[in-house]
């Protein structure tokens, strides 16, 4: 997650260096329209449908998985609600085996 922020962070300062650098105008087709503008403004706007697709497409999982989680955590509460009201059973332990009792040593 941090390599993603640190990488659209250097596209963004990349892009705006360039917008920075490249004040000339340009025409620019599209389906036939015809439009002038400075090309750092078509640069920017690319960038910004670029950005624009990719929330798109990352948006279904997300929901999705938000849905998922939310469910989870509903299901959670439940289980621990219902937990705090059964008395826990007496939990049975097995007998301590007696340590081994060191036998004093004579030394001759």
């Amino acid at each position: 997650m941090v390599i993603t922020f640190i990488f659209a962070f250097a596209l963004a300062f990349a892009a705006a260096f360039f917008a920075l650098q490249n004040p000339s105008i340009v025409t620019g087709n599209f389906f036939g329209l015809a439009i002038q503008g400075s090309l750092a403004v078509f640069v920017l706007a690319g960038l910004a449908v670029g950005f624009l697709i990719g929330v798109l497409v990352m948006l279904p999982g997300r929901i999705k998985s938000g849905l998922a989680n939310s469910r989870n955590r509903k299901k959670i509460a439940e289980l621990e609600a219902g937990m705090g009201s059964r008395k826990p059973a007496a939990v049975e332990k097995e007998p301590r085996k007696p340590a081994l009792e060191e036998t004093p040593k004579n030394d001759q």
